[in-house]
Parts: C-alpha cells; sequence; structure tokens
C-alpha cells in the first residue's frame, strides 16, 4: 500500500498508475466541479477509495455526503481514507447502485495489477481489457436513495443506462454522469431523459489516453 498527500488530505491507495490518473481528472482537472450550487446532500455512486468523495468533501464542507462503493477492496480503501481524515460528513456503504434493490453479479478484476476501478457488469470491464470473474453484491435501488439528493455523481462502469432509466429525477437538481460505451446502448438516449426531466446538459469527453470513448455528461436544473 502507498499513500500520498492531496490538498488536506492524506490518501492510501494500491495502484500507483490508476491512482494518478484518476488525481489527475479529479484534482487537476476539477472535472467534478461546477460552480453556482451548495447542495446539502451528495450521493457519490461508485466511490472506487474516495478521491471525488475528498474532493466533494473540501468544496462543499457543508454538505452530507453518501459514498456508495459495492467492491470489497475499493470499499476497505474508501473507509480508510474517509475516516483516517475524520470526515464525519461522509458515510461510506459498501453496495451498488442499480435500477432495483436486491443482489446483482459485478465484474471483479482476476489480478492484482489490475484497474479496480474497472469493477462493473460487463466482463472485462468497459474497455474488455480486464481479466474478470463474477462476484455477488447487495445492490440499492437508485430511487431508494433519490429523496432529498441535490447533487448525484455516478462512475457506475456502464450500468448508467439501465440506472438512469429507472430514475425518478425530479428532486434532483445536479447530475454528474460517467457515460461508457456499451453496444447496443445509446448517450443520445440519456441525454434525452435529462432534457426531458427539465436538465440543461453539457457533455464532455475524455482525452486521457484511459479514456478514450468516456464522456462526462453534467446536468444542471433549468
Amino acid at each position: 500500500m502507498q499513500s500520498a498527500r492531496i490538498g488536506k488530505y492524506l490518501v492510501s491507495y494500491e495502484n500507483a498508475e490508476e491512482f494518478n490518473e484518476i488525481r489527475k481528472e479529479v484534482w487537476t482537472k476539477h472535472a467534478y466541479y461546477t460552480d453556482g450550487i451548495e447542495p446539502k446532500l451528495i450521493v457519490d455512486a461508485g466511490a472506487h477509495i474516495g478521491l471525488v468523495s475528498l474532493y466533494f468533501a473540501q468544496i462543499y464542507p457543508k454538505a452530507r455526503i453518501l459514498a456508495y462503493e459495492p467492491d470489497r477492496q475499493n470499499f476497505a480503501l474508501l473507509t480508510k481514507n474517509i475516516q483516517e481524515n475524520q470526515l464525519t460528513q461522509v458515510s461510506c456503504i459498501n453496495a451498488a447502485i442499480a435500477p432495483k434493490s436486491g443482489e446483482i453479479t459485478l465484474q471483479e478484476p482476476i489480478f492484482t495489477n489490475e484497474w479496480r476501478s474497472g469493477v462493473g457488469i460487463v466482463c472485462g470491464g468497459w474497455r474488455g481489457v480486464l481479466h474478470t470473474r463474477g462476484f455477488l453484491v447487495l445492490a440499492v435501488g437508485i430511487n431508494q436513495i433519490l429523496p432529498g439528493v441535490d447533487l448525484i455523481k455516478m462512475d457506475i462502469e456502464g450500468m448508467e443506462y439501465e440506472v438512469l432509466e429507472r430514475a425518478e429525477l425530479n428532486e434532483v437538481k445536479t447530475i454528474m454522469v460517467e457515460v461508457h460505451p456499451r453496444k447496443g446502448k445509446q448517450v443520445a438516449k440519456i441525454e434525452k431523459k435529462l432534457q426531458k426531466a427539465g436538465f440543461e446538459i453539457e457533455r464532455k469527453e475524455d482525452s486521457s489516453r484511459w479514456g478514450k470513448g468516456l464522456s462526462l455528461i453534467v446536468a444542471r436544473r433549468v
């Protein structure tokens, strides 16, 4: 295990290449920054080891943050990073966000050097480069967590299509969703639903070497 300081936080991690890529996206490029909002309740769906939750805790110090992470190894680091930085405003939940509550099978990397941020429903990960095996995990239905949520960030490795299709978004003010390429799925369908629900959207294409095909949709209620 390694550690590095990001701002006022000390962050533990396992994979240096993965950590540095996510740190650059979140903390250098500020991919999840949106001005003019003051959320009271934030959901970080697909929290990984906590870099976005830490970022939100810094820029929204009065907000309560619910960090959902299904992978047990990621969750252990997420919990460590939240607790050791004494962030009592952040609650960590070892569960996936899914269309409905229950149990679902996700795919995790077999080898220790592979990126665990790729844990999701797609065999081989969304880029098809991981060696994966299935594991059962608790899932919380999207509409069970949305009441009262001001901001939801969603990085759930390809299941965003099904989750957003089922989501009742009436109370949510801001949505930040990373959209992964999936056979038979269209980004335009997500955008159409968000616009119909009263959101103004902006799509940002990922320009990093690992993110070809990824896009981040930021949707704000008009």
